[in-house]
């Protein structure tokens, strides 16, 4: 070895171990502040404890795993049974944390003070990182400078617009299936189908491009892979949620330095998801500034004629005043957030209606034949805007559907302030009634959709029966009275206030449009195989007995 190569080897060595002992350096002062923080939390969290709640299971993990695991949906009905609707929970090492179905307590988390319930850091920053800086990762007045540029792409106007291209999706994949099924009964996984769909959908309404998705032979789109696997991977490193969320905040280059020196597989992959993420957004971004640069005879000529989500914030966001208009990098995690937020939740409800009524035949066939009365009246295969909307059986066992069935279960907020969280009737504690409770700054509190959803109180004696007959005749008065803070239906399944679901709407008539042709060309049965529905983030169907890490629903199709 000459001296020249040994110095350069030298060097090199002294570089790494300098930049990994300053690494580790502050990976050590920030591990010592987090443990003060979590003392100081622990103390000042004394009159939650109070409040009747499971036993702990684990000194480190607490609830943690009941309250996540794939069976979780099942621990979240035991104890909300059990305990009502404030129950205390016991996370990582001893945190108290509120599981809350009240509509008093919900009202106040969601709406009164949501400035000060708000995302947890560990939320923004993972969201930030992997889709960029849109909905799912801004809090307070940002939040808001974004909300109100996004909001007229999601009114009602425009919606009625974009009615052609979601017909237009769902004939490619009524072909598909009856290529698939051919003459006969057959067993499809359907959970597979209607998130080619959903994504298709988003993709052409959402951003204006295809991805194929709905290509049978078609490869698996790297886009479309990075986005089914951004929940499984970043729940992976959730254990480590308080030192990556105080690292995620140090400069980029420092931030990918500290990973690449950190031997974990998990981070490495989130890492490459999220540079999937980014390049594809850029892409079509890019494309999308060129088409504008063009001049508008261009700009509708994409594939979505101009009408996408995104190209018409592009158009209004170029219009607007220096003050409101957004950078160019929050437009592209807008993109991201779109794909991620529309995928799983739209193909999620779909397929539980699509398995609720392969179980319920009588109501397929009624629904069956209100479809097929609308669509002879209106004198077209495709059913306008109005009618879709309106069709009262159809929007009956939608609003059921995702009244019983939320696709997302839980949401947490973390108080960013001392505050005081009412209750609408008073508990019972360790010491007496409680009409509210102290909730210290630093605190999870987790929103418990399907609690409030199916709250006898609310919704009556047979609030956990699955009846869209409720939804023909007048509601309950306890319905319009527990003033749930819902931007749907008296219920929290696209949540309230300033955070609630943006796209409701445009979920909604995906929805409606897809069971319009479906449910007319083919009959759904239930499979021979069970399926069960699992927690994943979101509600999922797998068969039972499985270890897929995708969702899976087996239902026996044939053609009308």
């Amino acid at each position: 070895m000459g001296p020249e190569e040994f110095l350069d080897q030298l060097f090199g060595y002294l570089y790494a171990t300098t930049v990994w002992r300053f690494i580790l350096g502050l990976l050590v002062v920030s591990t010592a502040r987090i443990l003060f923080s979590v003392v100081r939390l622990r103390v000042k969290q004394a009159p939650l404890w109070k409040i009747p709640g499971p036993p702990i299971v684990s000194l480190v993990t607490g609830n943690y795993l009941q309250m996540f695991e794939f069976g979780a949906t099942k621990f979240h009905d035991y104890i909300t049974e059990k305990y009502g609707r404030i129950v205390r929970i016991r996370g990582f090492f001893g945190d108290t944390q509120l599981f809350v179905s009240d509509p008093t307590a919900c009202t106040t988390i969601l709406l009164k003070e949501q400035d000060i319930f708000e995302q947890s850091d560990w939320f923004i920053e993972v969201n930030r990182l992997g889709l960029g800086q849109g909905l799912l990762a801004t809090l307070g007045g940002h939040h808001r400078k974004q909300r109100k540029q996004l909001n007229p792409v999601f009114s009602a106007k425009h919606m009625r617009s974009m009615v052609p291209l979601f017909h237009r999706i769902t004939h490619e994949l009524r072909e598909v299936l009856k290529t698939q099924v051919g003459g006969a009964r057959k067993e499809l996984d359907m959970v597979e189908w209607l998130s080619r769909l959903a994504l298709e959908l988003i993709a052409q309404g959402g951003l204006g491009c295809t991805f194929d998705s709905l290509n049978p032979h078609g490869k698996e789109n790297e886009f479309r892979g990075a986005i089914k696997e951004f929940v499984p991977t970043l729940s992976s490193l959730i254990m480590f949620q308080a030192i990556f969320t105080r690292i995620s905040k140090w400069p980029p280059r420092l931030l990918r330095l500290a990973v690449k020196f950190i031997p974990m597989a998990m981070l490495h992959n989130a890492v490459r998801v999220a540079d999937v993420l980014h390049k594809h957004t850029k892409a079509v971004f890019d494309n999308k500034k060129a088409l504008l640069q063009m001049g508008e005879e261009e700009f509708t000529h994409q594939l979505s004629e101009g009408k996408d989500i995104i190209s018409v914030l592009m158009k209004s966001n170029d219009a607007a005043s220096e003050e409101d208009r957004l950078p160019e990098e929050e437009i592209m995690a807008q993109m991201s957030t779109f794909m991620f937020g529309a995928t799983d939740t739209t193909s999620t409800a779909l397929s539980r209606i699509l398995y609720v009524l392969a179980h319920r035949q009588d109501v397929q066939d009624k629904l069956r034949q209100e479809l097929n009365d609308a669509v002879e009246n209106f004198g077209g295969e495709d059913l306008g805007y109005d009618e879709l909307i309106e069709l009262p059986y159809l929007d009956a066992v939608c609003r059921e559907t995702l009244r019983v069935f939320p696709p997302l279960p839980v949401v947490s907020r973390i108080a960013r302030a001392d505050t005081i969280l009412p209750f609408s009737q008073p508990i019972k504690t360790a010491d007496g009634m409680a009409s509210s409770v102290f909730i210290p700054r630093g605190t999870t509190v987790m929103v418990n959709i399907p609690g409030i959803n199916r709250d006898p109180g609310i919704w009556g004696a047979d609030a956990a029966e699955w009846k869209p007959e409720r939804w023909l005749a007048p509601l309950p008065k306890t319905v319009a009275e527990a003033r749930v803070p819902g931007v749907y239906s008296h219920t929290l399944t696209f949540l309230g206030g300033g955070h609630a679901c943006i796209g409701f709407k445009f979920s909604q008539l995906e929805i409606k449009t897809v069971l319009s042709h479906l449910l007319r060309v083919f009959r759904f049965s239930p499979s021979p195989t069970e399926v069960v529905w699992l927690f994943r983030g979101f509600t999922t169907p797998s068969e039972k007995g499985s270890t897929a890490v995708e969702p899976q629903m087996p239902i026996v199709v044939e053609m009308i």
